[in-house]
């Protein structure tokens, strides 16, 4: 039935009365042509006026509008059979993790009518919180610049094509090599294993932003390879040094909703937060004593901070309110003890040291920090560097890159795209062709990670899981199915996935489709073993750092003068962006 209802903007507009229709000729005079609008001097003219402003607007409005009805018309096909879990209008929510090298967290992610639009944290029986990035990650899914299907030779492909070019290139002579960013999942570990293994390939891991001197600080400090495990929901003073840990450093998405714990009045007592830093960071606007340092002064606030709790000379070359700020901190971490805590964030061995030291000395080691075999940030800048040299010297015939981008993010990313150049044959699994996909040979793109099986594990005896909420919208294919049909051992990713599963448990909890459907459910895990004891400290002597750092004046940890006329440089990650992967 038609709708003949009108409405009316008041008794004027009902009546048409002769000011009404004197007004309305002067807002929305119909008898110029677009061109003759378009073409009036008041547009361009610097006084242009509202109304012309809103006649010009209004224009765009209706062409648009009048646009939107020459869409195709998309017929929709009701259910002949509804799926049970789907019912129009109610939202379904799977519970999945984020990781995407940089950020790592146990999401909820909301789905309507089988299309996923929202994620979120997983406050039941997940750890971190979702930032701004895994919220916006849902966004990249239905991106019309994604891949659609596998590329060869700059032209589209089919996967067994693909897959022969693959074969026959790793099967020459050279240096072959795997390069990604730091691989969580045992089942894509496994995978790259066989990769490896049947073409006697290396495997070399690179992270986007470099955590590398932190991990070699931990090897010498403890003897582990590891990255430290930093609980924050047991620290009552924690002192920052240029880590942004709330923000963008490390693994902020867990670190933030620990260090809340310690945060609520509630329970009797706060943590006190001390932050030295360069820029307003998400930390330093939530502590509760902020100092602005310049870059060069941070290596001499560690320094300071060091000898007022170990013991030594004050350190020259601070301010007396910065001298003050960093005896305020040491008194509070000598308060706190076992409970203190420090980070620093320079990507510098000897920084690290001095922070490890000073833990160490609180007696904070196994308390508030812990280097028990985490597998966050393994990338190693001294393999990734002879990568590069070997790559320009021509002696790398085939390079895998998944999960990273050095054409983008390296230090010397114009030495890699050279490189690149030199190889042979290069193929990347990237969803996107970025800067590095792009000057590949061949593209074999990923699936979006909210299309994707995944397990992952930071360490512990807990593995995180990672489930599809939506079917693959174009012809892509799980990174680990690559490897795995590159080494010629094809199998269906799910399967493999299903494989590691079960080997995660212990005898007396075999697999069946009740545990793993209830490890879906809750998101992980675990796998029965034993959580790994603490490295102790070897105690190695950091006096050397601290007669580096205190000596540092505007010359940087590598050497290199990043003064100008006096100014310092000072170069962090945007809370929105972070490593850029998503700008």
């Amino acid at each position: 039935m038609a709708n003949t209802k009108r409405y009316w903007t008041g008794l004027d507009d009902l009546h048409q009365t002769e000011a009404f229709q004197t007004l309305q000729g002067q807002e929305f005079p119909q008898h110029e042509t677009v061109d003759e609008m378009l073409g009036n001097d008041d547009l361009t003219s610097s006084t242009t006026g509202r109304r012309d402003f809103l006649k010009f607007m209004g224009f765009s409005l209706a062409a648009a509008t009048l646009a939107a009805c020459e869409t195709p018309v998309v017929k929709s096909i009701p259910y002949v059979n509804k799926p049970a879990d789907v019912t129009p209008g109610v939202a379904n929510h799977y519970a999945s993790t984020y990781y995407n090298g940089h950020d790592y967290v146990n999401v909820l992610v909301k789905t309507r009518e089988g299309r996923p639009i929202f994620v979120k944290s997983n406050h039941a029986t997940g750890v971190g919180h979702a930032n701004v990035r895994v919220n916006a990650s849902v966004m990249g899914l239905y991106d019309s610049a994604r891949l659609q299907g596998p590329h060869l030779g700059g032209a589209g492909s089919t996967w067994s094509a693909l897959d022969a070019e693959v074969a026959k290139a790793m099967a020459g002579g050279g240096r072959k090599v795997v390069l990604t960013n730091t691989v969580l999942s045992p089942s894509l570990k496994r995978s790259i294993d066989a990769f490896c293994g049947a073409y006697g390939a290396e495997h070399v891991q690179v992270d986007a932003v470099s955590h590398s001197a932190l991990r070699t600080a931990a090897k010498q400090h403890t003897g582990s390879d590891s990255f430290p495990a930093f609980d924050f929901s047991k620290a009552q003073t924690v002192v920052t040094v240029g880590a942004d840990f709330l923000g963008t450093w490390g693994d902020a998405v867990y670190y933030a909703t620990e260090w809340i714990k310690t945060r609520r009045p509630e329970n009797g007592e706060m943590s006190s937060l001390h932050a030295f830093e360069t820029v307003m960071s998400l930390t330093g606007t939530n502590a509760d004593a902020r100092t602005m340092v310049k870059p060069s002064e941070q290596s001499k606030v560690l320094a300071a901070l060091h000898n007022a709790i170990v013991g030594g000379a004050p350190v020259s070359g601070l301010s007396d309110a910065v001298t003050a700020a960093v005896n305020a901190a040491a008194a509070d971490l000598k308060k706190a003890g076992s409970a203190g805590l420090v980070v620093a964030g320079a990507n510098d061995v000897d920084a690290q040291l001095v922070a490890a030291a000073i833990n160490t000395a609180l007696g904070a080691d196994g308390t508030t920090v812990k280097y028990n075999g985490e597998g966050l940030f393994a990338g190693d800048d001294v393999a990734f560097d002879q990568l590069v040299k070997d790559m320009n010297a021509g002696r790398v015939s085939a390079l895998v890159l998944h999960g990273t981008n050095p054409a983008y993010h390296a230090a010397n990313k114009e030495a890699f795209r050279t490189g690149l150049d030199k190889v042979k044959f290069s193929v990347s699994t990237a969803g996107f062709a970025d800067e590095s996909a792009a000057r590949c040979t061949a593209m074999a793109p990923d699936h979006h990670w909210l299309e994707n099986w995944m397990d992952l594990r930071i360490g512990g005896t807990r593995v995180d899981l990672a489930q599809p909420t939506i079917q693959p919208l174009f012809d892509t294919r799980a990174a680990g199915e690559s490897f795995i049909a590159w080494a010629g051992q094809p199998a269906a990713w799910y399967d493999v996935i299903r494989t590691t599963h079960t080997a995660g448990y212990t005898s007396d909890a075999m697999y069946n489709d009740a545990s793993w459907n209830g490890s879906l459910h809750d998101g992980f895990y675990m796998t029965g073993e034993d959580m790994p004891a603490s490295a102790p400290a070897l105690g190695i002597d950091v006096s050397a750092s601290v007669r580096r750092l205190a000596s540092v004046s505007t010359v940087d940890p590598y050497g290199e003068v990043n003064h100008l006329m006096g100014m310092e440089l000072a170069l962090y990650q945007k809370q929105a962006i972070a490593a850029g992967d998503q700008a």
